[in-house]
């Protein structure tokens, strides 16, 4: 089943939070580059020290 023949109909009782949480759906998350983290650095080790046979 196509997700687009999916139909759901809401009710609204506070119009403010309704504008509230389309306005917040409608943003994209902020990214945050990790530079290092302990566990970044161990499988860094790890994959350096992977020997292919």
């Amino acid at each position: 089943m196509a997700t687009s023949s999916i139909r759901k109909e809401f009710y609204i009782n506070n119009e403010n939070e309704y504008d509230n949480l389309k306005e917040e759906l409608s943003k994209s998350p902020e990214r945050k580059t990790v530079t290092s983290s302990p566990s970044l650095d161990k499988g860094r080790k790890k994959l350096a020290t992977f020997v292919f046979r």
